[in-house]
């Protein structure tokens, strides 16, 4: 993941820094050997990777990858859970191995804005100036989800809306959300702002006023500002009309959705959101987390902040703060943070910090190109008798424009291909997995994964085979030849396949020979032919196989043509054959 995001980012390989954590694949450093394996995996590797410059200020900040903990429970000292992230913003006054330094309720970050655009706002993060104690502290974002997959694509869709979003006309973009709990106010009522986050009344307020920094930046504004959440029965929009569904979602901020997800969020390629509750990104590696950005993240949210635990209410980052930053252009790693009253508590900001959608003298680019065919990554029988998994990828080459899509995969006995199935993730992704079921036991399947983008420009596919008898055998021969007599001098088709589970290359023997006694030919050697510029060839994924389908384009004489196939390696050998009649 940290070697995708820097080649992507163009980060140098010296800024990369390999941890070895005791945790294993766990979230948590856990109790006293907990912290004291926090403290040699990570605070002094940290420590001893920054102190190499010079210059104190080169190292602006941390991004974690997916697989690094992200939790401290049960802190010594009764200080109970904590955020990984946000303790090592302050890496340098952690206290030590034995003894934590923490505050209850977490420490007030000196990079936090409770009003932006009302005093003095802190403007962009200066190392020189956003300290604490007089000691540096640092930008901190995390790249995670539910695997390595999901992390990766967080880089993509951050790439994606940094080309491509933008409100204007013609241009990729989306809606805003907002979600209040006390009412529709007016603007009359919300004059007061700030009015602070002390109380649910008034970080309700806060909340709604915030939304309109949403439609400033030029994107449609949807308010439900009533007792229920978006996509909850009953939910209405202050204009009237059902809010059970957010369709082209881009923006969100708002609250209460504790330990819930309404599945109403149609969320963009790009998109961020920020829902204030006690437990808003907790669980983010697990399946079905049940918490608003766990989920969110699963179907496609690209940033947010959230929490891991109880922040209490003036402890979450603030919705409409983050809102605020990042249609202002800021980029996600400085928007995130500059919500958040609290350092060295239980926040977390997962997403590319380098994501800026809305940066200053943006040039957005117009998305006209289809994907690329992607990569297959395997084709492999799943032990489910009849079904096979497609993984692909898209991909990116060096430099290129970031590429997701949407993954349709056609099949069928030959290349017309007959049948579709989607991917089981129907959403823009980098990733896709499809299924392919009630094969049978000796079945040759031709397939093509299209991909189609966030703005419907679609690319088409590799075309591969696979034979599902390399599932349960070492050596596969196969023939498909016409059923039915073919007239004479008629043009007609002819398949074969031959491979090795151990790769095509450990074939000893490949043979095609047809016997057609009228014709004098006696099993004559006719391999070249399907080699040759009638015939077209179609790899499976993992080069264990080849097809080759033959065009005989001028037919043959009447008759009764044997064609047989052959094929051996070290570990057995298999063979097939048919018989064309010809009149």
């Amino acid at each position: 993941m940290a070697r995708w995001f820097a080649r992507r980012r163009g980060i140098p390989a010296q800024n990369l820094l390999p941890v070895d954590c005791s945790s294993g694949t766990s979230y948590a450093y856990s109790g006293r050997a907990g912290w004291e394996a926090f403290f040699d995996e990570l605070v002094t590797p940290m420590r001893n990777k920054v102190s190499k410059w010079s210059d104190e200020d080169h190292i602006l900040g941390f991004v974690f990858s997916y697989g690094v903990p992200y939790q401290l429970s049960s802190v010594p000292g009764n200080h109970g859970t904590r955020s990984v992230d946000q303790t090592l913003i302050t890496l340098w006054t952690l206290g030590d191995r034995v003894t934590p330094a923490y505050i209850t309720y977490g420490h007030v970050d000196a990079y936090f804005d409770p009003a932006p655009g009302f005093g003095t706002d802190p403007g962009r993060f200066d190392p020189a100036v956003h300290r604490r104690q007089g000691l540096r502290t640092y930008l901190v974002s995390r790249l995670d989800g539910l695997d390595s997959q999901h992390a990766v694509e967080l880089v993509e869709m951050a790439l994606y809306g940094d080309a491509y979003l933008s409100p204007l006309p013609g241009y990729y973009g989306g809606n805003a959300y907002c979600d209040t709990r006390y009412g529709a106010y007016s603007w009359a009522d919300l004059a007061g702002y700030p009015f602070g986050h002390d109380t649910y009344a008034d970080a309700d307020k806060d909340m709604a006023y915030g939304r309109q920094w949403m439609e400033q930046a030029g994107f449609p504004l949807w308010w439900e500002p009533f007792g229920t959440e978006i996509g909850e029965a009953g939910a209405a929009w202050d204009g009237g009309g059902s809010a059970l569904y957010a369709p082209d979602a881009m923006f969100y901020e708002g609250w209460y959705n504790y330990n819930t997800y309404h599945d109403a969020w149609d969320w963009m390629v790009g998109s961020a959101a920020c829902d204030l509750n006690s437990n808003s990104v907790a669980r983010i590696r697990q399946a079905n987390p049940g918490t608003f950005l766990g989920e969110s993240f699963q179907r496609g949210l690209a940033c947010g902040p959230g929490v891991i635990a109880e922040p209490y209410l003036n402890g979450h980052a603030y919705p409409e703060v983050f809102a605020h930053y990042l249609v202002n252009g800021y980029p996600f790693g400085e928007a995130a943070r500059i919500s958040d009253p609290k350092a060295k508590w239980v926040g977390m900001y997962v997403g590319d910090p380098f994501y800026q959608p809305l940066r200053s003298g943006k040039v957005a680019l117009l998305d006209t190109a289809a994907p690329p065919p992607c990569a297959v990554l395997e084709a492999a029988a799943t032990g489910v008798a009849g079904e096979w998994a497609v993984r692909t990828a898209l991909l990116p080459a060096p430099g290129s424009l970031p590429e997701l899509g949407r993954m349709e995969l056609h099949f069928g006995p030959d290349p017309a291909y007959g049948g579709s199935a989607a991917a089981v993730d129907d959403r823009p992704r980098v990733f896709h997995t499809a299924y392919l079921s009630g094969l049978g036991a000796d079945e040759l399947v031709h397939y093509r994964p299209d991909y189609t983008d966030p703005v419907g420009n679609t690319g088409t596919g590799p075309e591969r085979v696979l034979h599902t008898a390399l599932d349960t055998q070492p050596v596969v021969a196969w023939i498909d030849a016409p059923s039915q007599t073919v007239p004479a001098f008629t043009p007609f088709e002819v398949e074969v396949a031959m491979g090795a589970a151990g790769g095509f290359a450990a074939l000893t023997r490949r043979s095609v020979t047809v016997t057609a006694a009228h014709m004098g030919w006696l099993q004559l050697d006719i391999s070249a032919l399907f080699a040759g510029p009638q015939a077209t060839r179609y790899p499976s994924a993992d080069g264990a196989l080849w097809a080759s389908r033959l065009t005989v384009a001028a037919g043959l004489a009447p008759g009764s043509y044997l064609i047989e196939v052959a094929a051996d390696s070290a570990l057995g050998g298999d063979l097939d054959s048919a018989t064309i009649l010809v009149q």
